[in-house]
């Protein structure tokens, strides 16, 4: 075989594969669950319980095959945790009648790069799994406190962000600032339905520590590890 020939094999080779490929955008949205976890030098506080989000968002496939392909995107997060009043206030005296509730809020920006499996179900219906990592950028963060006594009420929030925070007048070390850019692993698995509508559901979680505050103990720099994780569901529609 002349190098002619085998030029124009390639050549054959590259084309067939390109006309093979796939490109697909679609946009998608739907409710999420999330919930936070601390530790604190190596004991789980379990002050959060899981709150409900959203999430919205613009994705985009390549298929290389009919099975094979990667896919991307830009997603907007709408993600948080509820405060166990009974957690948080462990071990501290308060007044008869005392109540409080509160939950942290984030805003983020999600970019994920997934390897794609597609398997057809029935005509006009395929499965999808995806799986990979997803970078994320914190927006904004924000922990809300509502504390009642008496009839009578105070609403408090302060940013993540911030080192030292104003409590009743008093400044207090923020032992739940957070770090802005996070990593983190995904899966999600769903539908195809015609070549419009996808239904699909993912969980996340992030593999670094959130926190981003140190403080010192006996001397000693300490420094609680924040993690979290997300379940949501997504409707999307092909563009």
């Amino acid at each position: 075989m002349t190098r002619k020939s085998i030029f124009v094999l390639l050549l054959l080779s590259v084309m067939g594969f390109s006309v093979r490929a796939q490109f697909k955008a679609s946009l998608k949205a739907g409710p999420d669950m999330s919930n936070m976890s601390m530790t604190l030098n190596g004991v789980e506080t379990d002050i959060f319980s899981p709150r409900i989000g959203f999430h919205t968002g613009l994705a985009a496939e390549y298929m290389f095959s009919r099975r094979f392909g990667l896919e991307s995107g830009l997603n907007y997060s709408r993600l948080g945790a509820t405060i166990n009043p009974d957690r948080y206030y462990q071990g501290s005296e308060l007044p008869e009648g005392f109540s409080m509730e509160g939950h942290v809020s984030m805003q983020t920006l999600e970019l994920p790069l997934y390897a794609k499996l597609k398997f057809r179900l029935f005509p006009g219906m395929q499965f999808f799994l995806a799986g990979g990592a997803f970078g994320s950028y914190s927006l904004k963060a924000e922990q809300y406190v509502k504390h009642s006594w008496e009839g009578d009420y105070i609403k408090m929030k302060w940013s993540l962000f911030e080192p030292e925070i104003q409590v009743m007048g008093e400044t207090e070390d923020n032992v739940l600032m957070l770090q802005r850019f996070n990593v983190g692993i995904a899966l999600e698995s769903g539908v195809e339905i015609g070549n419009q509508l996808t239904a699909g559901i993912g969980f996340r979680q992030m593999l670094n520590n959130m926190a981003a505050f140190g403080y010192s103990v006996n001397g000693q720099t300490a420094k609680p590890d924040i993690t979290m994780w997300t379940l949501s569901f997504s409707l999307g529609y092909l563009l």
